[in-house]
């Protein structure tokens, strides 16, 4: 088993680990809480959903397309058509769903 160790840089061997109190305070500066993991804030998630449907674009604002242009329009005028094809963008009050549904966008 010594074989495997010896390999290992020194920090990493067994008998370099410093032993670690059961109660540690995390956020001593002392050794042994040196080893332990301080508390981090928590990761927030994207909604899949929201991001697959909205484009951030490059003032900030939330860019989407609007539904009704892939089928079944024949009887549309062409007008109505070339509408569906621009781009829709967020209202103000959607803005603000937005931002927590991407946080990271």
């Amino acid at each position: 088993m010594s074989f495997l160790f010896a390999r290992l840089p020194s920090l990493l061997r067994p008998s370099t680990f410093l032993p670690i109190r059961a109660f540690a305070n995390p956020f001593s500066s002392t050794a042994p809480a040196a080893l332990l993991r301080k508390p981090t804030k928590t990761k927030l998630k994207t909604h899949k959903g929201a991001a697959k449907r909205w484009l951030v674009v490059a003032n900030g604002n939330y860019k989407r397309s609007k539904a009704g242009k892939v089928h079944l329009n024949g009887h549309l005028s062409p007008t109505r058509l070339n509408r569906l094809g621009e781009p829709a963008y967020a209202r103000p009050i959607e803005k603000k769903l937005l931002r927590r549904l991407l946080p990271y966008a």
